[in-house]
């Protein structure tokens, strides 16, 4: 059943939509301002939100920015006015679609229905990733490298000092996949891991979004809100990339550290806490001080405890174990059965540079495997995940090779695989073409009579 939330100030418009809802089967709660629509967010999980614009206590584009989360992707705005910049700013911070009024029931539900499929196919995707993540250990993690034994083995140390942590290391390289591994090695193993991507969070929020604020501190606060440290109260807080912290904060963060206690905005009173704090991040922190971008008194707290992830292309040997494990992962999401990979496209993967590490490499084994009807990852795959990248930089021989497998490739395709009109046109004989074949991981697709020809 799809649980909505609709806010709309018009009671004959709240009425009707909500009767148009329930009469399809859904579970509408229904309010007319934004201190209610908060309340609601606050303490209930919705499918959809339907949200006018303009409301009596001002505009509910202001939602997006307490409820970025949880709105983004779900929203439908509904106006008298589509070309309004209310309506503009909305589909930028997230909202799914607009609805003009008045709203017609088949539109309002075919709107709703691809919402709730679009949530049920990410559910169902979130929910293999979380299952394979949920308890991850330092053994979880794959590697096969002498430099990531020696990192994993470093994790293992300080996971059960206590201390705070900075991770370095390039996009990708699994640095939230390390942080929640010392987190579940620890003390707080039980407690909350609340992982948080500075990068996303708008530079004049930072402030109340880590350390939260108290009701009326601003417009559109109608509530108290506790901030992350305090979500994360007891457990583990993960700040990726951190260099992305403006500098005043930076300033308050270095002073929470120290004190353990936190000042909300626009509060008097200082609230305990009992947070570790794991930061991570891709840049050079160490010419970020010197450039007076980042405060080296925090830096160097910091650094206490650091783990530098070494680039994939730097650990060759991790390549393949970890293929083999995100094509297990996307087996399960896409119902598929994948166990082998031809060995011109194990040399391509080999050979990448991987400049977005294990994050490219995963998506590169998700980009395949939902069009896979056989068992075997071959070199005309890469098409469209790797191979046509400009920033492949694979040895030229590789790619020379690369060339003639699709050229045959095609004229198998354009013969219809009769093996001797194949060998007229690119000039072989047929046992040459037969080893090529081989070489492909073709020889199964090879009809009976053209073998017999």
């Amino acid at each position: 059943m799809i649980r909505i939330l609709l806010l709309e100030d018009q009671a004959d418009m709240r009425e009707l939509m909500q009767w148009q809802l329930e009469e399809n089967g859904c579970t509408v709660d229904a309010v007319s301002d934004l201190k209610s629509a908060a309340r609601k967010i606050d303490i209930n999980p919705y499918d959809v939100f339907l949200m006018d614009v303009k409301l009596p206590d001002g505009s509910s584009i202001s939602l997006f920015d307490r409820y970025q989360k949880e709105l983004s992707g779900k929203t439908i705005i509904i106006t008298a006015s589509p070309s309004i910049p209310d309506v503009v700013n909305a589909i930028k911070k997230g909202a799914f679609n607009y609805l003009e009024k008045p709203v017609e029931e088949e539109m309002l539900m075919a709107q709703v229905r691809k919402i709730s499929e679009i949530n049920r196919l990410q559910h169902e995707h979130q929910a293999v990733i979380k299952e394979v993540a949920a308890n991850f250990t330092f053994d979880d993690i794959i590697h096969q490298s002498t430099q990531m034994k020696e990192m994993v083995e470093r994790a293992r140390i300080l996971a059960g000092t206590g201390n705070t942590i900075l991770i370095q290391g390039e996009t990708g390289v699994g640095k939230e996949v390390l942080s929640h591994s010392i987190h579940n090695a620890s003390i707080r193993s039980k407690e909350i891991f609340l992982p948080i991507n500075c990068a996303s969070v708008p530079t004049e929020l930072f402030e109340t979004e880590l350390f939260g604020f108290e009701k009326g501190a601003f417009t559109g606060a109608v509530d108290n809100y506790s901030g992350r440290f305090i979500q994360a109260d007891k457990g583990t807080l993960f700040l990726d990339e951190i260099g992305e912290i403006p500098l005043h904060i930076q300033a308050k963060l270095l002073r929470i550290l120290d004190e353990r206690s936190i000042f909300r905005l626009k509060s008097k009173r200082s609230i305990s806490i009992d947070v570790r704090l794991i930061a991570a991040t891709n840049r050079n922190l160490k010419h970020e001080v010197k450039s007076k971008q980042f405060r080296d008194d925090l830096y160097y707290r910091l650094k206490e405890s650091s783990i530098t992830i070494p680039p994939l292309r730097e650990r060759v040997e991790d390549i393949m174990p970890l293929i083999h494990h995100f094509i297990g992962v996307y087996n399960r999401i896409y119902k598929k059965n994948v166990t082998r990979i031809s060995s011109d496209a194990e040399n391509y993967f080999l050979n990448y540079r991987w400049e977005g590490n294990i994050r490219e490499l995963k998506n590169a084994i998700k980009s395949i495997i939902p069009f896979k009807t056989d068992n075997t990852i071959r070199i005309d795959d890469l098409s469209f995940s790797i191979i046509d990248r400009q920033e492949s930089r694979a040895p030229a021989i590789l790619a020379l090779e690369e060339v003639e497998n699709r050229h045959v490739r095609k004229v198998l395709k354009l013969t219809d695989f009769n093996i001797s009109r194949a060998a007229e046109i690119l000039g072989v004989s047929r046992p040459r073409l037969y080893r090529k074949l081989k070489v492909l991981d073709l020889e199964n697709v090879i009809d009976a009579n053209d073998m017999e020809e």
